[in-house]
């Protein structure tokens, strides 16, 4: 298909194993892409595909959906212009009941649970969106300070259910918590010198904050009143990425995001030994 047909765009939601061999192919043949995360599974490929990439004029989106949760460019101002005082401490959880469960599968191949396919287990499917989104709202990570990794409720070889801490360059403390093992749950806190508040991602409202005088400050207040989009989050992606093929810019997210993503889950992957 890439070879005989003229094509625009090229949307890649294969099993994790084949992104960055399609992604190559794509890249080949002068076509513009958009690749489910991760984009790769190991190192090797993210510098093959770099490597492919770099002087080539196509534009390349990771598929990370939740960068266009409407409100969230709010959520930076408050944290950017300090509402909270210094931000000490953001914690992320993630967790639904798992591949499978959550959604009905297309086939009866299971490649999530396959070591080989799919590459990692909970981290490298929900962990790459926190990792990204964190940096969108943060700033870039620094370190990883510590991991856990369990199976708990899966037959599978990878982790089920996962924790990590790390650090940002601001020296601001990072903890992002995800399972398929649990209640489907997206909370988003964070802790600052002068204020804390939490962040239901799955309802796109600020659920707690203390102390009670932020909601005088007039971005929080706006925070607290914002109706989200009602657009589906991946269809402003997919729009997004249209609009920047047809201009010709590169745009977020783009590959180094996708990369910087992989690169924190394997580097935390490699802890494990």
């Amino acid at each position: 298909m890439l070879r005989n047909e003229n094509l625009d765009v090229v949307s890649i939601c294969t099993p994790n194993f084949l992104h960055a061999p399609m992604t190559i192919e794509a890249v080949d043949n002068n076509i513009n892409i958009l690749c489910e995360k991760p984009i790769c599974v190991t190192n090797k490929q993210l510098i093959e595909v770099e490597k492919r990439l770099k002087n080539k004029r196509i534009i390349f989106f990771t598929s990370f959906q939740k960068r266009y949760i409407s409100f969230l460019p709010l959520i930076k101002k408050i944290i950017t212009n300090e509402i909270i005082g210094k931000l000490l401490l953001v914690d992320y959880h993630l967790s639904h009941y798992g591949p499978y469960k959550s959604w009905q599968a297309m086939s009866e191949e299971k490649w999530f649970f396959n070591s080989e396919k799919a590459g990692g287990g909970v981290l490298l499917d929900l962990g790459v969106h926190c990792v990204d989104l964190l940096r969108y709202l943060v700033g870039e990570y620094s370190e990883i300070k510590g991991i856990d990794f369990n199976t708990h409720c899966i037959d599978m070889k990878d982790e089920d259910t996962s924790s990590v801490l790390f650090k940002f360059h601001n020296d601001v403390t990072g903890i992002i918590s995800v399972s398929w093992c649990l209640e489907p749950l997206e909370v988003l806190k964070l802790y600052g010198t002068k204020g804390i508040f939490n962040i239901d991602l799955r309802t796109k409202k600020i659920i707690y904050y203390r102390p009670l005088k932020l909601k005088k400050k007039p971005i929080f207040k706006k925070a607290l009143s914002h109706k989200e989009s009602r657009m589906n989050n991946q269809y402003e992606l997919i729009n997004h990425f249209i609009t920047c093929v047809l201009n010709k810019k590169q745009e977020h997210p783009d590959f180094n995001d996708g990369r910087k993503a992989v690169e924190f889950v394997l580097k935390a992957y490699s802890l494990k030994k």
